[in-house]
């Protein structure tokens, strides 16, 4: 194609077959927004959360902006379902149209993101940098890409795969989300209840990264086949920067810090801490995943100076082993209850992470976890069942160890959702975890009064819509969204008709979620 005009990016919705509806500001729509030169092109952003449109009308609203290109984005595998439906859909109805995918699940699933051949390109890597070249290349006529990288397309009957090499650095050098684009202030009075910890307890609230890459080897982590393993840092000057667009021309209240290395430089983390200080806007935030191992007392203090409020802990298991020959996480347990216990002097609410299920990990070292998750006495715990992910050292180790069932794929979107096992070994079997997990997360969040409001209070729910999500979560094994579809069996309606073989299809609506 020649002539490019129009530019749409998009994403799917993630609550289209029937899994949580997530409406958060749509941070990668707006940087994506902003990379484009709109002198030149007509872009337009869609992000079908905001009013939770439905498949056919997401696709109407592409169709109705007619644009020459379209840059489909999608931050999960889980998610993969929503967006090849979209692909498939906006092909069928408009062919002539350049369809481009990209996103995290591009990036780390391209065989996978490709396979329909829907597609004419997928990106891999970091959007900002190859975007924009593409829409140039595209503009002039131009479909030789054999020397791009980053970037996959079809020959006739192979995929041409040319790895992603350039990253973008500085950090600084990528512009600010175009917040008009992204329509920032259309969701200044949404919030996600049930979203755990992805939720905001002051609005308007945006969300942001500070930095890109991991220098650890978490088994269950595919960061470096996204971000690469060096970490590259936005300024704290430029953080401070967008902080004070956000407040000033906007009114954000709230900011929820995305990235998983907001505090490994810590001469940065104090410089950001210390220009929220002085400036002392009446202005909240929250990390949703600190580094706990490189937390101190001292940050702490600065912290709540600075006007956190949440301290969101991924502690991932009770038993040092674990942490240290199987998950390889850097961090010691003894470190904790005191993180813990200045955290609480000083007031804040504290949410901690633990996965279970991993291979090579034991069932008693399971239940340590869930000991330590006990005695921990936070606001909220939540446990995720481990997910092997493609290009991560727990999807190469439970291969190694037969731990996967023989019609594992990627692309079956049945083993996906971390509140979903596949992982399959002589100590536990996925419906052992499923069980597990709904069961010991009731257990510790709710055992007293004062816990059930705590809890509540961090979801942004009353204690009235809580004892309806507990319900429903067990009933269901841990399979429940209050706001997806889906019926909700604590107000009468009839329940699937009950199977006789085996555990969890006496759960009838999670063996319907499984089987699709």
């Amino acid at each position: 194609m020649s002539h490019v005009k129009r530019v749409m990016i998009t994403m799917p919705n993630t609550s289209w077959f029937g899994k949580r509806l997530w409406v958060v500001p749509p941070y990668t729509l707006g940087i994506l927004a902003a990379v484009v030169d709109q002198q030149r092109f007509e872009v337009e952003a869609l992000d079908p959360h905001l009013g939770n449109l439905s498949l056919e009308q997401s696709l109407q609203k592409i169709l109705d902006f007619a644009p020459d290109v379209v840059a489909l984005t999608c931050m999960s595998l889980e998610y993969a379902q929503s967006f090849h439906a979209l692909a498939r859909a906006i092909k069928e109805r408009a062919p002539g149209i350049t369809l481009l995918l990209g996103g995290v699940y591009v990036t780390t699933s391209v065989d996978l993101a490709m396979r329909d051949r829907v597609a004419d390109y997928g990106v891999m890597g970091e959007g900002e940098h190859r975007f924009p070249l593409i829409l140039d290349m595209l503009d002039r006529g131009e479909t030789d890409f054999s020397q791009f990288d980053g970037i996959a397309y079809w020959e006739q009957e192979r995929l041409q795969v040319n790895a992603p090499v350039a990253y973008v650095k500085p950090l600084d050098a990528v512009p600010f989300p175009d917040y008009e684009k992204m329509r920032l202030k259309e969701y200044f009075n949404v919030n996600n209840s049930f979203g755990n910890v992805m939720n905001a307890r002051y609005e308007p609230y945006v969300l942001t990264s500070t930095s890109r890459g991991c220098p650890y080897d978490c088994i269950y982590c595919s960061t470096h086949s996204i971000d690469g393993s060096k970490v590259r840092l936005r300024s704290a000057e430029n953080v401070l920067q967008e902080i004070d667009i956000l407040y000033n021309d906007y009114g954000v209240k709230e900011i929820l810090f995305l990235d998983d290395n907001l505090i490994i430089n810590r001469k940065r983390f104090k410089q950001i801490l210390q220009g929220l200080i002085d400036r002392d806007y009446d202005l909240w935030w929250k990390s949703l995943n600190l580094a706990t191992f490189l937390l101190t007392e001292d940050m702490l203090e600065m912290m709540k100076a600075a006007k956190t409020y949440q301290l969101i802990l991924p502690i991932e298991s009770g038993n040092q082993y674990v942490l240290d020959h199987v998950l390889k996480k850097p961090l010691d347990l003894k470190k904790v209850p005191p993180l813990v216990k200045k955290g609480k002097e000083l007031g804040f609410e504290i949410s901690a992470d633990f996965i279970i299920g991993s291979p090579g990990e034991t069932w008693d070292q399971i239940r340590d976890t869930c000991t330590f998750a006990d005695e921990m006495d936070v606001d909220m715990v939540s446990f995720h069942i481990a997910t092997p992910l493609p290009k991560t050292e727990m999807y190469t180790r439970a291969m190694e160890m037969g731990a996967l069932p023989d019609n594992f794929d990627f692309g079956d979107t049945n083993f996906f959702g971390f509140g979903r096992g596949a992982i399959a070994t002589d100590e536990f079997q996925p419906q052992d975890l499923h069980m597990l997990r709904a069961l010991e997360w009731d257990r510790i969040n709710f055992k007293t009064p004062e816990r059930r409001a705590r809890f509540a209070k961090m979801s942004g729910i009353s204690l009235e819509e809580l004892a309806k999500w507990r319900k429903n979560t067990i009933r269901n094994l841990g399979l429940y969204f209050p706001n997806a579809e889906g019926k909700d069996y604590t107000d009468g309606a009839k329940k699937p008709a009950i199977p006789k073989n085996g555990l969890l299809d006496k759960n009838g609506r999670f063996m319907q979620v499984v089987n699709a």
